[in-house]
């Protein structure tokens, strides 16, 4: 059997994401260990996996917390930490191409592995990718979101629709070629400010340092970092996708649920189980002010009023307290963190921002959508969860109560919706049951030597 590892960053659904697939390949009699910094630790050995620390000096425990992994401020009073987070790690990048890579050279020496899968939800994934290449290992990226598909589909952060129209084609090279610009003029701003991670330059100097081509290295993809010319492990099933959507080394699999992730604790007592349970989330990432999600969280409570037997479960995430929420109806239940999977199993309707994982989840559980994107692959997100009807979008900057409760009821007494998320689900549960993942990254292995691209 193989030793494989997984190399991912310290967010939670992300890490989430590849769970189902370690645990299945573990099963199979596979070495299974994650490799990060150390705030990966509390979430991977949670759930049973081993984990290996790297780095520490340069990103000790609490570092990811402060934002030491940003790719653009937020504000212009955020100029300065930023300028900070930025400078220390180009100077960590420097420390690498000066030979600071034995720490993981001997890392993963001792692990001695047969394949490393990526992550590449982070722009920092590219330079843990050109370091394996360095040492001559077998990589390939998996993608827990559906971005990386150059020009055939529409870059992940739009809303548009890609039908396969001959005037859809023309919108996405168009929003391609906007991409590209608002890319270079976004890197510039950065390289100016003193806030880039990695920039052009620094990408060339580490190439070379790791002795891979820079013509092999895509600059313009709509992921958060450029990426190398690897196979690509997508986890989702493509039906989902749009149609048309292709790329030469990609590789669509299933949804990859964990079922078996550890949960929250949830107070069942309070759910009155003869009526429809209503789900609100807005993920584990804190992306807008406290005050943001407050009001939105205070406008579902109000959109509540309208359906008083219906149970609400709203998961504010740790950004809020239960406590800043007086009043409260009795059949609105708020908690910090919520148990997804097994709400889901129940519910009739989720109230969501759109991540890949909840999306997911939602198809898979059978459950309608209605989707308030935040930020980066989400509003591609609904674009995909419009077009299949599992679902309405949300404007979160302007949505009302009362336009909330628009929407939830369109999406509840029409039964179109239902009937198209349940076409979808049995979709996805033939795939999961399918598990192409598995053959794909043992056939990975198998491999002499991975060519970039297999046929």
């Amino acid at each position: 059997m193989a030793n494989i590892v997984f190399c991912f960053p310290p967010i939670v659904s992300t890490i989430n994401s590849s769970l189902r697939l370690a645990r299945e390949l573990k099963l199979r009699g596979h070495q299974i260990t994650y490799l990060g910094i150390a705030d990966c630790k509390p979430v991977i050995c949670a759930n049973g996996f081993e984990f290996v620390s790297i780095y520490e000096e340069w990103f000790p425990k609490g570092c990811f917390g402060s934002a030491y992994m940003k790719s653009q401020p937020s504000t212009v009073d955020d100029y300065s930490e930023d300028r900070n987070n930025s400078l220390r790690f180009n100077n960590f990048l420097d420390y690498l191409i000066a030979g600071g890579d034995d720490e993981l050279n001997s890392v993963t020496r001792e692990l001695n592995p047969d394949l490393i899968i990526v992550s590449t939800s982070l722009s920092d994934s590219v330079i843990w990718a050109l370091f394996f290449h360095k040492l001559r290992l077998k990589v390939i990226y998996v993608f827990d979101v559906l971005g990386g598909c150059n020009n055939t589909v529409p870059p992940i952060h739009t809303e548009l629709i890609s039908d396969g129209s001959l005037w859809s084609s023309v919108k996405t090279i168009l929003a391609w070629h906007i991409h590209k610009i608002k890319k270079i003029r976004h890197e510039r701003h950065l390289v100016s400010n003193g806030l880039d991670l990695i920039s052009s330059k620094k990408l060339k100097m580490l190439s070379e340092y790791c002795g891979y081509s820079i013509k092999d290295i895509d600059f313009w993809t709509d992921m958060p970092g450029f990426q190398l010319k690897l196979p690509e492990l997508v986890l989702f099933p493509k039906r989902f996708d749009f149609p048309g959507v292709k790329k030469t080394g990609r590789y669509y699999a299933e949804a990859s649920i964990d079922l078996d992730r550890e949960q929250a604790s949830f107070p069942w007592e309070k759910v009155i189980e003869s009526q429809p349970i209503v789900y609100a989330a807005l993920g584990t990432l804190p992306l807008l002010a406290k005050s943001d999600y407050e009001n939105f969280f205070r406008i579902v409570i109000d959109a509540s009023l309208k359906w008083p037997a219906w149970n609400w479960v709203l998961s504010i995430g740790n950004n809020l307290t239960v406590d800043d929420f007086e009043s409260v109806p009795a059949n609105v239940i708020i908690v910090n963190r919520a148990p997804q999977l097994e709400l889901l199993k129940k519910a009739s309707l989720m109230i969501t921002h759109g991540g890949p994982n909840s999306v997911k989840e939602c198809i898979f559980f059978g459950v309608p959508m209605i989707v308030f994107p935040l930020w980066f692959d989400q509003p591609g997100n609904v674009a995909r969860v419009t077009y299949h009807g599992l679902g309405l979008k949300g404007d979160f900057k302007t949505i009302t109560a009362k336009a909330l409760q628009d929407l939830i009821e369109e999406v509840t007494v029409n039964p179109e919706f239902r009937e198209r998320t349940k076409a979808m689900q049995k979709y996805f549960i033939e795939t999961e049951q399918a598990k192409p993942s598995l053959q794909l990254i043992e056939r990975f292995i198998s491999q002499p030597n991975i060519p970039p691209f297999l046929n």
